[in-house]
């Protein structure tokens, strides 16, 4: 997440992109980066995938905030964005009962796997600049093997998703949060989805006398 003074000219039109999430794994597969978003001069770096272990292992990548680490075959976590977020966290173990890292968040990095339970998700960091504190970025709970407990590894504040529990699916990221989703957690006959991540999000605050309501696309327009 970036959060930076600009000045934009009257009668002058800008472009805002804002990026869509990225995949969650589907059945053990490869998830996929978050879409980068960006105005003027500013990109917010999409969140890196999370890894994953079955069917076969695929590593955490980096991104604004970095995956979490996959447990089998000694998984790595994926790096952050200097000044935008952190790296995923580690994985525990490398067989049965173990535990992924993680999804770094914008304030914190991604906690570790444990023994049968997936990290939880980095927090994300607090901005006021809608005139309500709220959190963004925060990194989506790891998965884990082998039947872990109800209410396993929880997203960070900020849109984070929660990992799935004993072989169910992770749930996604807050829309236009930038959170991350959650892992899914897998038993012996099942790999379960993981969840996608949170679209992003730009926001653009200005004096409402300055402001000539013209617009295109849907954004939202608070007062």
């Amino acid at each position: 997440i970036t959060v930076e003074s600009s000045i934009v000219d009257r009668g002058t039109t800008y472009t805002v992109t804002v990026g869509g999430g990225g995949s969650g794994a589907v059945g053990g597969g490869a998830a996929s980066n978050g879409s980068n978003s960006s105005f003027l001069t500013s990109t917010a770096i999409g969140g890196g995938r999370g890894g994953s272990a079955d069917p076969s292992p695929v590593q955490a990548a980096s991104g604004g905030s970095g995956g979490g680490a996959q447990y089998y075959n000694s998984g790595t976590y994926g790096d952050g964005t200097s000044g935008q977020g952190n790296r995923g966290g580690s994985a525990f173990g490398n067989g049965l009962n173990d535990g992924s890292g993680g999804g770094g968040g914008a304030g914190e990095v991604g906690f570790d796997g444990e023994d049968e339970k997936g990290g939880n998700g980095g927090d994300g960091l607090q901005s006021s600049i809608t005139g309500t504190a709220t959190y963004y970025a925060g990194g989506g709970g790891g998965g884990a093997w082998r039947g872990a407990p109800a209410g396993d590894a929880t997203g960070g504040l900020g849109g984070g998703g929660d990992a799935g529990a004993s072989a169910s699916g992770g749930l996604s990221g807050t829309a236009n949060t930038g959170g991350g989703g959650g892992g899914g957690s897998a038993d012996t006959s099942n790999s379960a989805n993981g969840g996608s991540g949170g679209s992003g999000v730009v926001i653009l605050r200005v004096q409402t006398s300055n402001y000539s309501g013209t617009t295109t696309g849907s954004p939202t327009v608070t007062t």
